[in-house]
């Protein structure tokens, strides 16, 4: 029985405990991802609004201006090309200009991915896009190269992941260490629980047999009487109370 309540203790702590740090890396990760989703997201707006750059001809830089992390290398660290588009959809124009590692070809693929995805926004292997109506009917579509920062996230995940895991058997350790102290206590009640009720039925059995010796000497002498097996029918019956609470 002490074994059986020992893996119960360990079974429902770690049940509490993965249970509790599931929902704690979880919530971890996908703020993580809708954060730096919205970074990006946000970088994508001021280049349409900025007309394709970060800091239009002219402009100082204020650090006020926008809310979120930007600073002045942010135009040079961010990799991402723009393509204009007609009202039917034809390709009208390419801008390369800030990114190396597409030629024209790529850049017309992706654009046709994105544009059969049908979404305004989203992403695109580790490219993040938007998609925006212009005056004409046409639309622009901006799309920033999100590498590093997905990088980032998986990476926020795997040490998350491993020290989700570290938690987990850690506590498992110290649980298989120390239940045995944490379920002593009741250990030690049962055993004096146990003592209680082997000492009371010994104590009990003792003038149960001196009545029922008695009775029995009683029926000899004044032969069977109804009162007589009342008596021995009630000390059969409380024989058997305490064999079944010794059980």
């Amino acid at each position: 029985m002490i074994s059986s309540l020992r893996r119960k203790f360990i079974l429902i702590a770690m049940t509490s405990l993965i249970g509790t740090m599931a929902v704690l890396c979880a919530a971890i990760g996908v703020g993580n991802y809708c954060a730096t989703t919205n970074r990006v997201d946000k970088a994508i707006l001021i280049l349409r609004q900025n007309g394709g750059t970060f800091f239009p001809p002219g402009s100082r830089f204020d650090p006020s201006d926008f809310n979120f992390q930007v600073t002045p290398e942010t135009a040079f660290e961010t990799r991402y090309f723009i393509v204009e588009l007609t009202a039917q959809k034809e390709i009208k124009s390419v801008d390369l200009e800030h990114i190396a590692a597409l030629d024209r070809q790529t850049v017309v693929d992706t654009v046709s991915r994105i544009m059969d995805a049908g979404a305004d926004s989203g992403y695109i292997d580790h490219y993040r896009f938007g998609i925006f109506s212009n005056e004409d009917g046409g639309s622009t579509v901006i799309v920033l190269d999100s590498f590093l920062q997905l990088q980032a996230v998986n990476n926020m995940l795997r040490i998350t992941a491993i020290i989700f895991l570290a938690c987990i058997l850690i506590v498992f350790a110290l649980l298989l260490v120390l239940s045995k102290r944490a379920i002593r206590p009741f250990a030690d009640n049962l055993e004096r629980q146990r003592q209680f009720v082997t000492d009371a039925s010994h104590e009990l059995k003792t003038p149960l047999a001196i009545l029922s010796a008695d009775l029995g000497l009683l029926e000899d002498a004044c032969g069977e009487d109804k009162w007589l097996e009342s008596a021995k029918s009630q000390i059969v019956r409380l024989d058997k109370l305490i064999k079944n609470l010794v059980e």
